[in-house]
């Protein structure tokens, strides 16, 4: 029954997480959309105040009245400068930022809720190598979305390479563990306590780091930002775990102690931990900035990539750099294995799953579509270009 309430759940957050994921790219294409429009305008609005400084300046000439003539000058300079600064305005400025876009919003709230309400309710009755394949689902979402409201048209190797993907996630789900490691309350404080979370999440942030300042430098790619989402995400996963198990034990077990003080003070001594902000503890405190931190840096990198790149680009890899990562950390903290042999049988299978996964990745790869500028479309008969 478990397996079944923590299998429903992630499949149900996943669709909204898709879902959410299509809205925010087709708010973002709709932002660039208007930053062209205006360009255009502010563009056709320059030639306009030109076109008419000059016929406005010879009918000037013809004049005889010196006042009217100033008059007229004064009259189309302005305007000129009008135009100008239109111009030299639409030209500088890039879109709106996204947080303006209720669409985005929409959709930023949409993948919260899948993740909250859907995956990590999951990960308290499943372990993180179920839960993580199963993100093939928003996957599924994304391309048929994209393909109706974004105009990314799927084609046949992209459907080829889609049918292989699945053919990995089935692979590893038939091998992965059925349940959650931490089956009580005892097991889960000694699993806590015994995690080693501190180091593993330590040597993350280095690891973060070198990545970011990567990126930062100039040295951008969609392997760099997939990386640095996906150990983003991958810390998300295991402390949703670690505190959605908790809560649902404590719902039963009221006296079960916080797990970041049993991670700081030991499976004996949590209980002895003193607030030290109204009702919170300092692990409690740091726990939650770890937590934070992980959230917004998946998110900003994760937009940062679908600004750059395709959803069909960077999804299916994301996809696959994020189940390898998040399985591997839940195992390694949660002993999730039952034995030698059933390892050997997971990593075996496993290995043919994730390359099965990143074989179909590379069908579901889609070249970005090259639109020209503004101004080389109002002057495309002087260029003999064609524009889409």
């Amino acid at each position: 029954m478990s397996y079944l309430i923590g299998f429903s759940a992630a499949l149900l957050g996943n669709v909204v997480i898709g879902g959410g994921q299509c809205m925010q790219k087709y708010a973002l294409n709709k932002l660039e959309r208007e930053w062209e429009a205006q360009r255009e305008l502010g563009l056709e609005g320059g030639d306009m105040f030109t076109g008419s400084s000059t016929s406005t300046g010879n009918a000037a000439l013809r004049h005889t009245s010196a006042l009217d003539m100033r008059s007229r000058s004064g009259s189309t300079s302005a305007s000129a400068r009008i135009g100008s600064r239109a111009n030299t305005h639409a030209a500088q400025e890039g879109p709106r930022a996204r947080y303006t876009s209720k669409t985005w919003v929409l959709g930023l709230l949409l993948n919260y809720a899948g993740e909250i309400f859907g995956n990590s309710v999951a990960l308290s009755y499943l372990s993180a190598s179920v839960v993580a394949p199963l993100g093939i689902i928003s996957v599924l979402v994304n391309l048929v979305l994209a393909e109706r409201f974004i105009g990314e048209r799927i084609t046949r190797n992209q459907r080829y390479g889609f049918s292989v993907i699945m053919a990995g996630v089935g692979l590893i789900l038939l091998v992965a563990p059925r349940k959650s490691a931490a089956a009580d309350v005892l097991q889960f404080v000694e699993l806590v306590s015994m995690s080693g979370i501190l180091g593993l999440f330590g040597t993350l942030y280095i690891v973060q780091a070198v990545l970011i300042s990567m990126i930062r430098s100039g040295r951008q790619s969609l392997f760099l930002f997939v990386v640095v989402a996906s150990l983003f995400g991958a810390m998300n996963v295991m402390v949703s775990k670690i505190l959605t198990t908790f809560m649902r034990l404590k719902m039963t077990f009221s006296a079960i102690p916080n797990p970041a003080d049993i991670v700081f003070y030991g499976a004996m001594q949590a209980q002895l931990a003193r607030p030290l902000v109204l009702f919170l503890t300092g692990p409690q405190i740091l726990a939650g900035v770890v937590m934070g931190i992980s959230i917004v840096g998946q998110e900003s990198f994760r937009q940062q990539a679908l600004g750059r790149y395709s959803v069909m680009q960077f999804q299916p890899v994301f996809f696959a750099t994020f189940n390898v990562v998040a399985t591997l950390a839940g195992l390694f903290l949660f002993k999730e294995l039952d034995g030698l042999a059933h390892a050997v049988l997971f990593f075996s299978v496993f290995s043919v799953g994730i390359a099965l996964i990143l074989y179909g990745s590379r069908f579901l790869q889609k070249a970005r579509p090259v639109v020209l500028p503004s101004h080389i479309k109002l002057h495309k008969e002087n260029l003999g270009l064609k524009t889409l």
